[in-house]
């Protein structure tokens, strides 16, 4: 078991799927993980190695959280160097010469770095999870129109295993027609109240967005994860909507200006929550 900031490409080359084994920021741990593919129904979180193509078209290693991918702030790619992380998901806010330190980490400025282009190697549900990185994310950036999930659609179907694929080799075609993003789980700003049980104790949060995989709640009790949680959403017109989930994410705030919360993975089908996405959709912008 090791500190998820002290991980190293020699770690992601001797095993390639890290279980996360609880913490936050620098305080997270993993450890090694004998698995071969990975599911969206994982009871556990899980790391995988991943290769990035830089805007310039160098090739680096790194690492991501794939089995969700309907947006950055749940995949959090990160690229491993011989000094330290360069990531492209902050939980706070992230100063210039922060960015501009990491950034030295690869040698580039951040014009030859995005936008960038990154592929798991470890499947999920048979399937390979890849994005296209334009810009750092912070939470802060999350809005009504919401983070467009970093899945890449190449403009024709025979090249799409091309543009998939990173080739460690500029690709001057990207700097003028890059793919099109597939804004597939828009998030929805919500302001209701949740209440759940943590640790045998009863905790309340306000959900501070909803996409149709999942919500992030705000809250300052922060519940394991471990088995599903159950969940109860107060809804505006007095019903209440109970939800089972898994926590896929934990955030603490180290400030003022951060937030406290945690994201949750809806377990199965339920049409009221698909009713509740779709009323929030249809409602005008105020």
């Amino acid at each position: 078991m090791k500190r998820l900031s002290e991980l190293t490409i020699e770690d992601l080359r001797g095993a390639p799927v890290w279980r996360y084994e609880g913490g936050s920021g620098a305080a997270a741990m993993v450890s090694p993980a004998k698995r071969a593919t990975l599911s969206q129904s994982d009871d556990e979180i899980y790391l995988a190695a991943t290769n990035f193509e830089l805007f310039d078209g160098t090739g680096h290693v790194g690492f991501c959280f794939p089995a969700d991918d309907s947006g950055l702030d749940y995949l959090q790619p990160a690229i491993v160097t011989g000094s330290g992380q360069v990531n492209f998901w902050f939980d706070a806010p992230v100063s210039d010469k922060e960015l501009e330190r990491q950034w030295q980490l690869l040698g580039k400025s951040e014009a030859e770095i995005l936008p960038a282009t990154f592929r798991c190697l470890i499947p999920v549900d048979g399937r390979t999870v890849t994005g296209r990185i334009h810009r750092v994310e912070t939470a802060g950036a999350l809005s009504v129109a919401g983070l467009a999930p970093p899945t890449l659609e190449s403009a024709g179907a025979e090249e799409a295993e091309a543009e998939r694929v990173p080739t460690a080799r500029p690709v001057q075609a990207r700097r003028d027609t890059g793919p099109v993003e597939k804004r597939t789980a828009r998030r929805r700003k919500a302001e209701m109240e949740v209440e759940f049980t943590q640790d045998g104790m009863p905790a309340t949060g306000v959900i501070g967005d909803l996409s149709p995989r999942g919500m992030f709640v705000r809250s300052s009790r922060i519940p394991g994860t471990g088995p599903n949680l159950r969940l109860t959403v107060n809804l505006p017109n007095g019903r209440k909507l109970v939800l089972t989930g898994k926590v896929v994410r934990t955030v603490l705030g180290r400030s003022a200006k951060s937030t406290s919360g945690f994201g949750l993975r809806i377990a199965g089908d339920s049409p009221e929550y698909d009713e509740l996405l779709l009323r929030l959709r249809n409602k005008p912008s105020q």
